[in-house]
């Protein structure tokens, strides 16, 4: 059994895996490069959706995340924000309706609690939306986290096992001894231990490939504000019809109709809106997303982005026009071609958890798993889908990608 453990990566997978190595009684080293959750994790709106999940892998590793939430609030010191809040995907034609109906049947056969709910109750759920929304689907499995404080937990709960998180601390290259790896070279120097974890999300490509280890990982970049708290309240996870583009489930539907979605999508200026509304404990809106796939991974937000925003929820949401907004900002979802990260042993003692286009479903669990891994014991999830050596595309810059 590997005792000394490096991750490198402190979002909420490398966080996850600190937690559940060093509560296994490892010993852990965490390195993050800035700060603790300063990448994907500490920038994405936090939900948590099965809604959309196809049967397989996704479903099951997120209905698992979503079962272990509760169990890491009991664990973890100092708490984070959870709430099993249930979201909405909404539509306003009577063609998108016939649609969302047959969408509905169908996860209802892969096992979601799933309904389909009209007018009246999508305004009643929630306040602001237009008022010719004619229905929705509605998923009670489907939560939302704060992500940040979730990763500042696992962190926090690692700590308490004994684990030590290095901040400011960049890592350079892998240190290999014959067919192993063995250490990481770091602008602090030389680090060794029996087991390395790559938890670096869509910045795992360059990192691994001076190594030769070719695992190609995109990123989608998502822009995100946020408002002044509000006076209303909105419980679930909301999602505009335009969002139905993005998922295999809709699109593979023989219901499917993309003229009755056409007038939905909005693509300019090289973003495509995936309009998503949460409202946190504080009141506050997030109001998302502006996507695109530039090649360099660059955090910071567009005017272009951010206009694509307002536009989208000026239209929906109307009564919206004029809320003052308070932060702007952009993070990244890694993916992989085939839509599943790659979690495995790629070589002797280098251990890879990375490409999660629903880490924060998906995190925690991953971190178990790679725990598992590296304790030599058989993982609780299936993961023959997500091993390192499966054919993945070559990433495409500026190209699009659809789950």
């Amino acid at each position: 059994m590997s005792r000394d453990v490096i991750v490198v990566g402190g979002g909420i997978v490398g966080c996850a895996t600190a937690y559940f190595c060093a509560r296994d009684g490892m010993r852990v080293t965490l390195l993050e490069r800035r700060t603790i959750g300063y990448g994907a994790s500490g920038r994405n709106p936090g939900w948590v959706w099965l809604h959309c999940r196809t049967p397989g892998f996704a479903l099951d590793i997120s209905r698992a995340g979503r079962a272990l939430y509760p169990q890491l609030l009991e664990e973890l010191p100092g708490g984070f924000e959870f709430r099993p809040s249930g979201g909405l995907m909404y539509f306003t034609t009577p063609e998108q309706g016939a649609v969302f109906e047959a969408f509905v049947a169908a996860r209802r056969l892969d096992g979601l609690d799933m309904t389909l709910i009209d007018g009246a109750e999508v305004r009643r759920l929630v306040p602001p939306i237009r008022d010719d929304v004619l229905g929705a689907s509605y998923c009670s499995e489907d939560a939302q986290i704060v992500t940040q404080t979730v990763v500042e937990a696992l962190a926090r709960g690692a700590l308490a096992h004994g684990a030590a998180i290095r901040e400011g601390v960049a890592v350079e290259r892998l240190v290999v001894s014959g067919d192993r790896v063995v250490g990481v070279e770091t602008n602090a120097g030389r680090l060794t231990a029996d087991a390395i974890v790559i938890a670096t999300g869509a910045w795992t490509t360059p990192l691994l490939a001076g190594d030769g280890v070719d695992i190609p990982i995109g990123g989608e970049r998502l822009q995100v504000v946020s408002t002044v708290p509000q006076p209303f309240w909105v419980e679930p996870l909301v999602y505009g019809p335009s969002a139905t583009w993005q998922y295999a489930l809709f699109r593979d539907l023989p219901a499917w109709d993309p003229a009755a979605f056409a007038t939905d999508r909005a693509e300019r200026d090289g973003f495509v809106l995936l309009p998503l509304l949460v409202q946190r404990a504080s009141g506050e809106l997030y109001l998302g997303c502006a996507t695109d796939y530039p090649g360099d991974l660059d955090p910071n937000p567009t005017l272009a982005g951010l206009g694509q925003i307002a536009d989208g929820f000026a239209r929906d949401f109307p009564s919206l026009r004029n809320v003052p907004i308070t932060r702007a900002w952009a993070g990244y979802l890694p993916f992989t071609s085939d839509q599943a990260p790659v979690i495995d042993e790629v070589m002797p003692g280098l251990f890879v958890g990375a490409g999660h286009v629903f880490g924060n479903a998906s995190g925690p669990v991953t971190g178990r798993v790679l725990s598992q891994l590296i304790a030599g014991v058989e993982p609780d999830i299936d993961i023959s889908e997500c091993r390192f050596g499966r054919p993945l595309d070559p990433i495409a810059v500026g190209a699009p990608t659809h789950w």
